[in-house]
């Protein structure tokens, strides 16, 4: 093996370990959903203003880093006796902004416009991604819950876990998650993704998309 080649293979090694858009969360078949209602649960579906996804992304092993939010069209949290058994929540693609380039906005109109394209997330086809509960159980650490649910992007639903600090008033539930990233393959977006020899190094986007939930409901 020439030199060159090897030092290029070991500063790619270098710069995807590097790669830092939110812990890294498995995907997995999607998992059925079973919905608990009585007569006394109590369902929140105002989306409070304020709330919000953020989203970010890289180049190949974290440069150049791209990074905005997103917002619910619709969502609906279900509380039994003082806990969170069900949630659903749809995400309107189509608000997706971009925040890293401040002030130039014909950059940050092109990337946004490339992002929403059939490259990526195609919103003319699929304008709305959803999340859907599964399960919820006690979480650790700084967080007082783990989430599992189904994560809809494009037409794939895959099954995801990840941490989050759920709270629950008697007029009002929020879900603020950890910082956690998918990775994009796995759902079908693989517009120049890592390992395709055909795109040059400096133009691969990271397969990560990392994603923040920070989502109040409202009765």
């Amino acid at each position: 093996m020439k030199k060159t080649t090897l030092v290029a293979l070991v500063f790619g090694a270098l710069l995807v370990s590097c790669s830092d858009n939110g812990k890294q969360v498995e995907a997995s078949d999607a998992e059925i959903v079973e919905t608990v209602e009585t007569e006394t649960t109590v369902e929140y579906k105002t989306v409070k203003e304020g709330s919000y996804f953020d989203w970010r992304a890289s180049h190949l092993g974290g440069v150049e880093p791209r990074f905005g939010k997103l917002y619910a069209k619709t969502a609906e949290i279900l509380v039994n006796n003082g806990a969170v058994t069900n949630a659903s929540i749809i995400v309107d693609m189509t608000t997706l902004t971009v925040e890293n380039f401040g002030d130039d906005a014909e950059t940050t109109a092109k990337l946004t416009g490339h992002l929403l394209s059939p490259d990526l997330f195609n919103t003319e086809v699929y304008p709305t991604s959803k999340f859907e509960l599964t399960s919820i159980s006690e979480g650790t650490g700084e967080y007082n819950s783990m989430i599992t649910g189904n994560l809809t992007i494009l037409d794939v639903t895959k099954s995801i876990t990840f941490n989050a600090n759920v709270s629950v008033s008697e007029n009002e539930v929020s879900v603020v998650s950890e910082d956690f990233a998918i990775n994009r393959q796995d759902w079908g977006i693989i517009y120049h993704t890592e390992g395709d020899k055909d795109v040059p190094a400096e133009y691969v986007i990271a397969n990560d998309i990392g994603f923040t939930i920070n989502v109040s409901l409202t009765k």
